[in-house]
């Protein structure tokens, strides 16, 4: 029998490790519609690493409020992404001169220190963390900085963006500093 105009429709069932792969808008010529099941693994390494990396968006409102950041401004994406194996949240300050984000993985400071978008790497300490300052290579090389803090399940990455239409911004080391310093109690204990 004939299969007539066969679109594929995938359906995924992640937990039970299953795709099902049917055609819709086709019959077979005895009006039945054709349908399979393939099996495909789960991944339970990228679920399970998400579950046990630290959320930046659990920074209480009156710590970042202190630090002139607008806590009305919270995202829990950067720039409009949500990285996936990434938990992220970022804020404007209240003077609208700079973004300031917080990201956390499971990634670890070698890591961000082999990474060729980075540059300008320089090992510090924040509060009891190892930590390793970076600027990004390119364009937002002078506008940007970030302090990469190891926490027991990988990193956490402190990122200050100054705006391009910035009227007096700050440093963007030294004031990415000063919040990374003033946020370091509330990361997860080494």
């Amino acid at each position: 029998m004939t299969v007539l105009g066969c679109g594929v429709r995938v359906f995924g069932l992640a937990l039970a490790g299953s795709v099902v792969v049917g055609c819709g808008g086709g019959e077979r010529a005895s009006g039945v519609p054709q349908t399979s099941v393939v099996s495909v693994a789960a991944s339970p390494t990228s679920v399970d690493a998400e579950a046990k990396v630290w959320d930046p968006c659990s920074l209480p409102d009156s710590a970042i409020g202190e630090l002139g950041l607008n806590v009305g401004s919270r995202k829990k994406e950067v720039a409009g992404v949500d990285f996936s194996g990434w938990k992220t949240c970022s804020w404007q300050d209240s003077a609208k001169q700079y973004t300031f984000s917080v990201l956390s993985s499971e990634h670890t400071l070698a890591e961000s220190r082999s990474r060729t978008d980075f540059t300008d790497f320089s090992d510090t300490t924040v509060g009891s963390h190892t930590a390793l300052q970076l600027r990004t290579t390119g364009a937002t090389h002078d506008q940007g900085c970030t302090l990469a803090v190891e926490v027991p399940d990988g990193s956490v990455l402190f990122r200050l963006l100054n705006r391009v239409s910035a009227s007096s911004p700050p440093p963007p080391c030294a004031e990415v500093r000063r919040l990374t310093d003033s946020l370091a109690v509330f990361l997860p204990a080494d």
